[in-house]
């Protein structure tokens, strides 16, 4: 099936098998970050998705200068480890690139460990004065023209030292996402005054002397993709465009788009792999679950038309209707996917031959492989790159390898929730006996209510996936059955996965009308009306204000903190389009208050809430909505002190959460 992505696709002197590339994403480098030590665990990683018959692997950038000094400096990494894995990777006809930045620029954030001295090194843009994106208070100094000129010299002596190692070409992280050479393209931050600012042609000047300086040192048919972003879809500085919102581009337009692509495969680049967005609107370049599947191929595709060269698309282009459509359509010529191989390494087999329900998919999530957040108070943290909230084996392949059980055991699973049913599966698979223990009527547990609105329909998929998968393993599950130790009496081990309950509030009023807790509205189990105060600004109190705005209701927010979204772990590329969509669809915040007291009158809700000074605002609307969070339910544990409590029931907190530990639990036995 989709017999479109399965053509060779030419690209330089190189010829891929297919048209599939897996395209970077933070973590997935061969170096650890900001260094030039190579990275040990990343072999496992890119054979398993050789196995998975991705025609190209692009990793996460590699700059040029490491902080530490230049990269091209590792010959004996290149020449050794590096040389062994490319002839491992090209047994299975698999190709790659590996892509080189110039640096971060005002997108530079401080990772885990980086010293301080590297950061002030890195703090560097097109001109002075320009604020950071991730601390606007931090302003860059410019590069000089000597600094430009060594950071050219590097791309061209890296590449070298990438033809002589086996590497297949290079991609340059270039005119993209609102990195540094990104930032010299665009009129609005380039302020310079010499031959890198100006003129568009002058503007492209670094990015258009690296690519021709690597086809001067490796030769002409040695390939260079260039990652190239076709809009910015920018407001400004920090301030992203929704899509379909109208707008005035800060960054670069699509009148100006179609020019700076031709000049880039006048300089000598063999591919643009296109999407859009920039760090100021990092939603487009990373698109969590709110953004519409293959957001980006209209831009794309547009671009295609001004350009020989081959374009790929990248952006939420996992499915492989899609992508067989718009490559079978000459849209686009190649498609890049990224977190769907995380998710699952093998999807494009599955893909191939028909068995797309089996492919367990990505959610869009970013909780595994890109959770850097941000919110007032913490401008920058990181809690994760290069992981998978749905399958922790990526990255961790040696750690989380399936293996038979030693003995083999009958277990109790409770709970068919997330962390109850991924507990099942694991178990089954390595051999014990199993029995699901389930309460109601239908597997899911809470996620049936966040999967609910229409933007999860990759949560949908999910518990759908998880159905099949028990199903086909034929393990026992017993809906409609509360577990207690009457029933559970005889098993060799329980695990104990009820999730958790929502946490309740004291205040007068709760219990009368028009008073709805999140999930009874997800469920839909209570209508809502047409306004609602919504208790609580965190992710799920910032979904349902943003789903009541989708289908032309009013929502009020109010948070008892001093910012929305203050979810650690959350992406900031998922909490700005929040912040966006809050903005853009006029929503109210009333931050630092808490709910006094509910009263009702003719049908409609009045909330009291008071800030911290004690004032109050009267708020009236159809209902009230509570979104204060959830408490751990797993009383059962009392009763069985032996038990594993795993998921909510043990620690509230994310899908992520849930299943990894339902992965360590099942490991266990």
């Amino acid at each position: 099936m989709y017999e479109a992505l399965f053509t060779p696709l030419k690209i330089g002197g190189v010829t891929l098998k297919n048209r599939v590339i897996l395209c970077a994403m933070g973590g997935t480098a061969p170096f650890e970050h900001f260094g030039n030590r190579y990275n040990e665990k990343i072999r496992d990683y890119y054979i398993e998705r050789c196995k998975g018959n991705v025609g190209l692997i692009i990793p996460g950038v590699t700059g040029v200068s490491t902080g530490f000094g230049w990269l091209y400096e590792s010959r004996d990494v290149f020449l050794g480890p590096i040389k062994a894995l490319m002839e491992e990777i090209h047994s299975y006809c698999t190709k790659y690139f590996l892509q080189l930045g110039a640096g971060f620029g005002r997108a530079q954030f401080p990772f885990p460990g980086m010293p301080e001295e590297v950061v002030k090194r890195m703090n560097v843009a097109p001109s002075d004065g320009l604020p950071n994106v991730w601390m606007p208070e931090t302003k860059h100094r410019a590069l000089t023209e000597r600094e430009i000129e060594d950071i050219i010299k590097a791309f061209g002596k890296t590449a070298a030292l990438c033809r002589e190692a086996g590497i297949d070409g290079v991609e340059i992280h270039a005119v993209h996402e609102g990195y540094l050479l990104d930032q010299f393209a665009i009129k609005n931050i380039n302020r310079r005054t010499d031959k890198y600012g100006g003129s568009l042609e002058n503007r492209l000047r670094f990015a258009t002397d690296i690519i021709r300086e690597i086809k001067k040192t490796c030769g002409a048919d040695y390939p260079v993709s260039v990652r190239y972003s076709v809009s910015s879809k920018m407001r400004g500085f920090n301030q992203g465009a929704l899509p379909g919102e109208p707008y005035e581009e800060f960054g670069r337009s699509m009148e100006e788009s179609p020019a700076a692509a031709r000049i880039l495969e006048e300089a000598g680049a063999d591919l643009l792999n296109a999407d859009n967005g920039s760090y100021d609107s990092w939603f487009w370049a990373h698109p969590p679950m709110y953004m519409p599947p293959a957001c980006n191929l209209p831009e794309v595709a547009y671009i295609k038309n001004f350009v020989k060269i081959p374009v790929a698309c990248a952006g939420r282009m996992e499915d492989p209707a899609t992508a067989a459509e718009a490559v079978a359509g000459g849209k686009i010529d190649a498609v890049g996917v990224a977190r769907q191989f995380l998710a699952d390494p093998l999807w494009l087999n599955k893909a191939r031959e028909g068995k797309t329900d089996d492919i367990r998919p990505c959610i869009a999530c970013h909780n595994g492989c890109f959770a850097v957040t941000s919110y007032k108070g913490k401008p920058i943290a990181m809690y994760g790159m290069a992981r998978c909230a749905v399958n922790p084996a990526a990255m961790e392949e040696k750690a989380y390898e399936l293996k038979p059980a030693a003995a083999r055991k009958k277990v109790a699973v409770v709970g068919g929730g997330i962390g109850g049913m991924e507990a099942a599966r694991l178990l089954k698979l390595r051999g014990h006996e199993v029995v699901l223990f389930e309460k109601t009527g239908e597997l899911g547990g809470v996620f049936i209510a966040a999967a609910a609105p229409d933007f999860k329909e990759k949560d949908k998929l999910l518990i759908k996936w998880y159905k099949k998968q028990l199903s086909d393993l034929n393990v026992d599950v017993r809906l409609n059955t509360e577990a207690g130790p009457e029933n559970l009496r005889g098993f060799d081990e329980v695990i104990i996965a009820t999730g958790a309950r929502p946490r309740k509030l004291p205040v007068p009023g709760l219990d009368g009308a028009g008073v709805i807790e999140a999930v009874e509205y997800l469920r839909g189990y209570k209508d809502a009306g047409q306004s609602a105060v919504i208790i609580g600004g965190g992710l799920t109190g910032c979904e349902i204000a943003y789903d009541m705005a989708l289908k032309g209701k009013k929502a009020v927010i109010v948070e008892m903190q001093d910012d929305i979204l203050k979810v650690d772990g959350l992406s900031a590329a998922n909490s700005n389009f929040l912040r966006e969509a809050i903005r853009y669809y006029g929503i109210g915040v009333y931050l630092e208050h808490t709910l006094a007291k509910v009263s009702h009158e003719g049908g409609r809700v009045k909330a009291a809430v008071k800030d911290r000074d004690g004032r109050e605002t009267e708020l009236e609307a159809d209902s009230v909505i509570l979104s204060v969070g959830y408490i751990p339910d797993a009383a059962l544990s009392e009763k069985l002190p032996g038990a594993r409590v795993i998921g909510d029931a043990k620690q509230v907190g994310n899908l992520k959460n849930t299943i990894f530990s339902a992965y360590d639990a099942a490991y266990a036995i």
